[in-house]
C-alpha cells in the first residue's frame, strides 16, 4: 500500500499531512490524535507483560511443585523467560526498523501465548524450559520492546509522561495480577495454570493491532532505506549505528547499570514468594506482598515520569536513578534484620516497589539523553540484550546456592551490594556525559518542516510520482 503526501501551509509555515493512499488514513503526529490510542495499547501489552513478571515466583513454585527438580534447574527455567524477554530487544529493534511495530508485537505476541499454551502438555521440565523459557520468552520480547518503541515514535514533547503511563501497565499487571494467578493455580492445579496464562497474553495481539504507523516512524523508515541504497548492505548500517553507540562510555557505563540492576530485581522477582514460604507463612500470603510491591512500582513509575516531564527537578537524572538504587541496596543488605517479621517482609517489598523498576518510566527519555533521540531504538534494544544476561545469571545462582544449602537472607545480601555496584555505575554515566540534559529537551521539539525536509530528500524516483505539493 503506498503513501501520497501533500503539504499545506498554515500561518506561514509548511505542514506536511502523509495519507496512505488507499485507506485514507492519516499517520499519527507525535502527542496528537491516535498517538493516545497506542499508548493505550501499550499500556495494556505492558500490563499482561507486568502480570506474568510479578507471576514469575508463582510460576516458579508451581513448577517445583509440579517436578520436584533441582532449585537451580527449576530456576533457570524463569531465568531464560526472563533473559529472552530482554535480551531479544535487539532483535526486536532491528525487526522494527525492517518492518513495523505493528507486525513484530503481533508477532510476539502469537509466540508468547504457544509458548504458554505448550507448558500445559504432559512435557518434561526440559521441554518447559525451551516452551516458557525460549519460545514464550522471545515472544514476550518482541511484544514488550515494540511496546516501549512505539511510544517514542508516537510522542516529543509528552514522552516522559506518556512513557511513564505506559510502563506503569506493568506495576499494574504485577499489582493485581499474583494473587489471582496463586487462586487459580491453587484451584486449576499446576498445568491448567498456563492455559489460563496463554489465554490472557493472547489480548496483545488485539492492542497490536492498534500500532498504526506514525508519521515519525515512517519517516524513520524512509531515511532507513535511503541508507540502504547508498551501501552495499542493511547489516553494514545497523552494525555501524551499534558502533557509534557502543563507543559511547556514558552509554556503555548506563548499559552496565541497567544490567546489574536487572539481576538483582529479578532475583526479587523469582525467589521473593518461595523466601516467604521458608519464613513460614503461605504462597497466598507470598502473592499479597507481591501484589503491594506492584503498587508501589506502579506509582513510582507515574510520580517519577510526571516529576521528570515537568522539569522540577535541579539534578541529573542519572543522579537520581543513583539514589534510588541505593535505597534499593540498602533494602537488601539488611534484610536479614527486619525480614523475619511480616511487616518486615511488607516494608521490604514497599522499597522494592518505589526503588526497583521505577527506571523504565523514564528509559527513553534517558537514552534519547545519552545518545541522542535518533539513535534510542538501538540503544534501547543493546539495553535489554545486557539486561538479558543479569536476568540469567542473578536466580539461576540463587537457586545454585539455596541447593548447597545456603540462604535466602545471604543470597538477598549479597544482591544489595550488586545493586550498589550499579547505582555507582549510573553516577559514573552522568559523569561521563558531555552534553547538558536541556538539549536534549530542545531537540525533543521536530519543526514539521525539517520532518518535511526528510521525506523529501530521502525518497525515491517511485514515491516523486506519488507525491502531490498543493498549498491552501
Amino acid at each position: 500500500m503506498c503513501f501520497r503526501q501533500r503539504c499545506a501551509v498554515h500561518n506561514g509555515s509548511i505542514r506536511p499531512v502523509v495519507k496512505m493512499k488507499r485507506a485514507g488514513i492519516v499517520l499519527s503526529q507525535p502527542d496528537k490524535g491516535w498517538s493516545w490510542v497506542v499508548l493505550f495499547g501499550a499500556f495494556w501489552i505492558m500490563f499482561v507483560e507486568g502480570a506474568i513478571m510479578g507471576a514469575l515466583g508463582i510460576i516458579h513454585l508451581a513448577l517445583l511443585d509440579r517436578y520436584d527438580e533441582s532449585n537451580m534447574k527449576t530456576a533457570m527455567a524463569g531465568s531464560l523467560f526472563g533473559c529472552m524477554t530482554t535480551s531479544g530487544g535487539i532483535l526486536c529493534s532491528a525487526l522494527a526498523n525492517r518492518f513495523s511495530c505493528r507486525c513484530v508485537s503481533i508477532a510476539g505476541s502469537v509466540m508468547f501465548t504457544s509458548g504458554l499454551l505448550i507448558c500445559a502438555l504432559p512435557v518434561s521440565l526440559d521441554v518447559v524450559m525451551f516452551s516458557y523459557g525460549i519460545l514464550a520468552g522471545i515472544g514476550s520480547s518482541l511484544s514488550n520492546t515494540t511496546a516501549f518503541i512505539v511510544v517514542g515514535y508516537n510522542f516529543r514533547q509528552r514522552m516522559n509522561i506518556a512513557n511513564g503511563i505506559s510502563t506503569s501497565g506493568i506495576a499494574l499487571g504485577s499489582l493485581v495480577m499474583p494473587p489471582i494467578v496463586e487462586i487459580l493455580r491453587e484451584y486449576y492445579g499446576n498445568r491448567m495454570i498456563f492455559v489460563i496464562l496463554g489465554c490472557f497474553s493472547l489480548q496483545q495481539v488485539v492492542m497490536g493491532v492498534l500500532y498504526f504507523p506514525a508519521f515519525l516512524e515512517y519517516s524513520r523508515k524512509q531515511a532507513s532505506r535511503f541508507e540502504k541504497r547508498q551501501k552495499s548492505s542493511a547489516v553494514i548500517s545497523v552494525c555501524n549505528e551499534w558502533i557509534r553507540i557502543i563507543k559511547n562510555a556514558s552509554f556503555l557505563c548506563f548499559t552496565g547499570y541497567l544490567c546489574l540492576l536487572q539481576l538483582g530485581a529479578f532475583v526479587i522477582y523469582l525467589h521473593l514468594p518461595k523466601f516467604v514460604i521458608t519464613m513460614g507463612f503461605t504462597s497466598l500470603q507470598a502473592s499479597y506482598l507481591l501484589t503491594i510491591k506492584g503498587v508501589c512500582a506502579f506509582f513510582a513509575r507515574i510520580l517519577l515520569a510526571a516529576l521528570v516531564n515537568s522539569n522540577s527537578y535541579n539534578t541529573e537524572l542519572t543522579t537520581m536513578m543513583f539514589g534510588t538504587s541505593s535505597f534499593l541496596a540498602l533494602a537488601c543488605i539488611l534484610l536479614p534484620f527486619y525480614g523475619e517479621y511480616f511487616g518486615g517482609l511488607v516494608i521490604f517489598c514497599v522499597l522494592g516497589g518505589f526503588y526497583s523498576d521505577s527506571i523504565f518510566g523514564i528509559l527513553n527519555a534517558l537514552n534519547a539523553y545519552i545518545v541522542g533521540p535518533d539513535h534510542f531504538a538501538a540503544a534501547t534494544g543493546i539495553e535489554f540484550a545486557v539486561m538479558g544476561l543479569g536476568t540469567l545469571v542473578g536466580p539461576t545462582l540463587v537457586g545454585q546456592v539455596i541447593d548447597i544449602g545456603g540462604t535466602y537472607t545471604f543470597c538477598f545480601s549479597i544482591t544489595g551490594v550488586i545493586i550498589l555496584l550499579a547505582g555507582l555505575l549510573c553516577l559514573v554515566s552522568g559523569a561521563l556525559k558531555s552534553a547538558h540534559p536541556d538539549d536534549f529537551r530542545k531537540s525533543e521539539v521536530i519543526e514539521d518542516a525539517q520532518v518535511l525536509d526528510v521525506f523529501i530528500e530521502h525518497r525515491n524516483p517511485q514515491e516523486d510520482r506519488d507525491v502531490q505539493l498543493s498549498a491552501h
